[in-house]
């Protein structure tokens, strides 16, 4: 989920930054992250999607959801949170699409390491959720996904800003729905919270490409502060960039996330919720269908 520097290193998890906050804020993010990644498995191996057992990547596991008579070309890949809350929003959206979910024990290093010193990761979690979802008798042995779809929540961030530092996987890339979940660091010695551009640059090649319309970028963030950049601040850091305008807007509020703002430009669009607690973090997770059929044009 989240850790608390304000260096312009990428905010760690649970290092010597983390010991600045609270016990009580310390134990209400590490039970958070606890829930998010124990949640039990409820129905059965037949249900549609099916599960697959969980593969080992590294020290973390890719679990691949696929609905068995479905011949996906789309793969949505999401970074962080429980396979069961995904599930259900999976079947939310109605989509077709194969969902390969990512989770690493940690938070945002836990996320971002395993891409920087394998570079060859990403393209194992493609091949391994087209060999566990493609139809029984399909030839096809390398992956041939039509739309690749990276998505985020909280610590996630992380995984995906490395995938986007390759310049082959960028390119890969044809969406990024980030749920709550872009953090970065501030630059040292400025006199006022400024979030380090470095970390930025990636994410906002990005979001200029989908401004254009050649990518898609759905982001969403709550109001919740942080000792490093929040999400909202480095939202803003790409609207300032982009010259992009905030909006008042409560069009896509429910009764547990409450909206308060919308900017978009092309396929760039953000979102702003109320809310500046634990709860409201975790609601992003657990409504991400919202942002999903959002970045799937529905």
């Amino acid at each position: 989920m989240m850790c608390f520097l304000t260096s312009n290193r990428s905010p760690p998890c649970w290092r010597s930054g983390c010991a600045k906050v609270p016990g009580r804020v310390r134990a209400a993010l590490w039970t958070a992250a606890v829930l998010l990644l124990v949640a039990p498995l409820r129905g059965s191996a037949d249900e549609d999607p099916h599960v697959s057992a969980a593969i080992k990547l590294h020290n973390g596991t890719l679990v691949v959801l696929h609905r068995s008579q479905a011949d996906a070309r789309d793969l949505l890949v999401h970074f962080h949170g429980a396979v069961e809350t995904l599930r259900q929003a999976h079947l939310r959206t109605g989509s077709t699409a194969v969902l390969a979910v990512v989770n690493f024990p940690g938070l945002s290093s836990a996320y971002s390491q395993p891409i920087a010193n394998d570079p060859e990761l990403f393209e194992r979690i493609l091949r391994r959720a087209w060999d566990v979802s493609r139809p029984e008798g399909s030839a096809a042995s390398d992956p041939h996904w039509r739309r690749v779809t990276l998505s985020c929540f909280s610590a996630g961030y992380g995984a995906v800003r490395e995938i986007l530092k390759t310049p082959e996987h960028f390119a890969r890339v044809d969406a990024i729905v980030a749920a709550d979940s872009i953090y970065a660091g501030l630059v040292e010695g400025a006199a006022e919270r400024q979030v380090n551009p470095v970390q930025m640059q990636d994410y906002l090649r990005f979001a200029r490409l989908a401004g254009e319309g050649r990518k898609t970028f759905v982001l969403a963030h709550s109001s919740q502060p942080t000792l490093y950049a929040s999400t909202t601040e480095t939202t803003d850091y790409l609207l300032r960039e982009l010259g992009i305008a905030r909006q008042p807007d409560g069009s896509l509020s429910t009764d547990e996330l409450r909206q308060s703002s919308r900017a978009s430009r092309g396929r760039f669009v953000v979102l702003g919720f109320e809310g500046n607690d634990a709860q409201a973090h975790l609601q992003h997770l657990r409504r991400i269908d919202l942002f999903w059929k959002m970045a799937a044009g529905e």
